[in-house]
């Protein structure tokens, strides 16, 4: 057994060893100040002496603990322990990617794209932040619950590779996934390095093996790459569509400038693969969720009244409903696209990525291609969403209101990003005959007893009684966050126009009872969670918030045989989990 299991280092007590790499091990442990479980990369003893490498870890670490995305492993701090340094991040319960392909070879295309845009949406956000990861392969991609990918190891590879000690090409494979400017050591690798090792992790998912022989030498393996002599995938999978090879050649290009130029680029080759895939519906997740509050796009926007804020608060948002329609993408070299804004009723005012572009319809706006936020106005009516532009081609979105029930008025919390906002006694419509176009779905989700909720990327909103989402069709990552903090992820589809319930349970039950240790019979007592005595004693059953929580009992007169127990409660799905019961002996003296 590792000598370091079972021992308390700073607040973390460590359970069990998780994996070994070049820089150290890294172990499952416990936060006993914040009870939950974290995992913490020990370094090597070796490598933390050299003065050098210490200075640029720490300086790494501070920039990768900067880095908030709900498909990056988060970094929780950086110890100086008597075992050494190491890094306290994010624990992640699931498996690698690299573990789903030992047991399935190769993976379904719908199921490969939806790993894969979760993985470039990390890359995206860390690119912004200027961050490369340096060592995209799928043994640092985990799949969480309902394959929500969680990139580990963000920035280390370059902390790695200043010390020569560490620094092996053929490790675990991370050769197979090395960039072309990488294998020659070129000092300006940016983010077009990452991308070819996201595409080289894509044509193994997809074909279930690297282009490379296991008699391979390093030098051969290397040669290869550095040439672009990388076999198409569909020489080793032929069922893969033709649509789809090309996204994965482009992304392994041996000439960085002929790849796609951001990650943000190659979702949106992943979007248009699946567009015409499947005829006449949306793209999964074909426009990312908006995150955060808006604020109003123009210039010079007055401040809030109270009564003007009460007008935004009690407007009738929850009756709005945007219908989007996508005009199809195809590829093209170009780095421009064109975007048509239709408008229903007309007369709104359109802004792009906030700048304010058309007061009516807009007509073939040249836009850069990716993503990009789309809002309009109409006098105090508000709809705010996202489109994906494919380079070197149009596309379409038809904006319309619907019109609100007669005689509702439901006061709601200020929505998020993502909601379409009305102000009260706004009357909006679209004929019903045209619902059959909807492309956006709602998400009813709520936390029991109480806690938050999010979609993808937006913001956290009360979801104690329940809470609304309107959202694009596909495949959505909601998250839910309880009162002490615990989140519990989860990934659903929403069709067109349906609304589909959510709930997370963040609590559980253990009954409790006390046993006279002479009669072996029931008896009564006072009992204590977390050192608060409860309102009633035992034997009862105690509904418990999720986190850890320790149970004992007592009773004047009595000695209680058995200290304290501890029991976890996770959040759940499924309804209240129940636990395992607890009873404990007491004696008179």
């Amino acid at each position: 057994m590792d000598p370091i299991v079972g021992k308390t280092i700073d607040t973390y007590k460590i359970l069990d060893v998780l994996g070994r790499g070049g820089m150290g091990v890294v172990y499952k442990a416990v936060d006993t100040q914040l009870d939950r479980e974290v995992a913490i990369k020990m370094m090597d003893v070796m490598i933390a002496t050299d003065p050098n490498f210490m200075k640029r870890f720490q300086s790494e670490a501070k920039a990768l603990a900067k880095l908030q995305n709900p498909n990056i492993v988060s970094v929780f701090a950086l110890r100086q322990t008597d075992f050494g340094i190491c890094i306290v991040m994010e624990f992640v319960r699931g498996k690698t990617l690299a573990d789903l392909l030992k047991e399935t070879r190769s993976v379904p295309i719908p199921r490969a794209i939806h790993i894969f845009k979760q993985l470039l949406s990390a890359l995206d956000h860390a690119h912004r932040a200027g961050v490369i990861h340096r060592d995209i392969k799928p043994g640092n991609v985990m799949l969480a619950e309902g394959d929500v990918v969680k990139v580990t190891d963000f920035g280390l590879a370059k902390i790695q590779k200043g010390n020569a000690s560490t620094m092996t090409m053929g490790t675990a494979g991370t050769l197979y996934y090395m960039s072309p400017e990488q294998i020659r050591g070129l000092s300006n690798v940016d983010n077009r390095g990452d991308i070819y090792s996201a595409g080289m992790a894509l044509y193994e998912t997809l074909t279930g093996r690297v282009p490379f022989k296991a008699d391979d030498s390093d030098f051969v393996v290397g040669q290869m790459i550095v040439e672009g002599r990388i076999p198409p995938p569909d020489k080793m999978n032929p069922a893969l569509p033709k649509d789809l090879v090309k996204v994965v050649m482009k992304s392994i290009d041996k000439d960085p400038a002929r790849r796609y130029q951001s990650a943000a680029e190659m979702i949106v080759a992943l979007n248009t693969f699946e567009r015409a895939m499947r005829p006449g519906q949306v793209p999964l997740d074909s426009a990312p969720t908006i995150v955060g509050p808006i604020s109003h796009p123009e210039p010079g926007d007055r401040p809030a009244t109270p009564q003007r804020k009460r007008l935004i608060l009690y407007g009738a948002s929850a009756a709005a409903l945007c219908v989007i329609a996508a005009a199809v993408w195809f590829f093209s070299p170009s780095e421009e696209g064109t975007l048509t804004v239709k408008l229903t009723p007309p007369g709104g005012k359109v802004y792009i990525d906030n700048a304010l572009v058309e007061k009516s319809t807009l007509e073939n706006h040249p836009c850069a291609a990716g993503p990009h936020r789309v809002t309009v106005l109409w006098g105090q009516g508000r709809l705010d969403t996202s489109v994906s532009i494919a380079a070197g081609h149009a596309s379409t979105l038809l904006l319309a209101q619907r019109r609100q029930a007669e005689g509702v008025k439901t006061p709601v919390e200020e929505p998020a990003a993502s909601t379409p906002l009305v102000d009260k006694g706004t009357t909006v419509g679209v004929p019903e005959t045209e619902t059959h176009e909807v492309s956006m779905g709602t998400l009813l989700l709520e936390a029991v007893p109480a806690g938050e909720a999010r979609v993808d990327d937006g913001s956290f909103r009360s979801a104690g009684g329940g809470t609304r989402h309107q959202v694009q069709v596909g495949m959505r990552r909601v998250t839910f966050r309880g009162g002490d903090g615990v989140t519990k992820e989860k990934s659903v589809h929403v069709a067109a126009g349906t609304t589909q319930t959510v709930k997370c349970y963040f609590t559980g039950t253990v009954n409790v009872a006390a046993i006279d240790s002479k009669t072996g019979k029931g008896t009564w007592a006072n009992i204590q969670v977390d050192g608060v005595r409860q309102e009633v004693g035992a034997p009862t059953t105690l509904h418990l918030s999720a986190g850890r929580h320790v149970i004992s009992v007592s009773r004047q007169g009595y000695k209680v045989l058995e200290g304290s127990r501890s029991v976890t409660v996770e959040p759940s799905f499924d309804g209240p989990p129940e636990y395992k019961p607890m009873s404990f002996k007491l004696q008179q003296p």
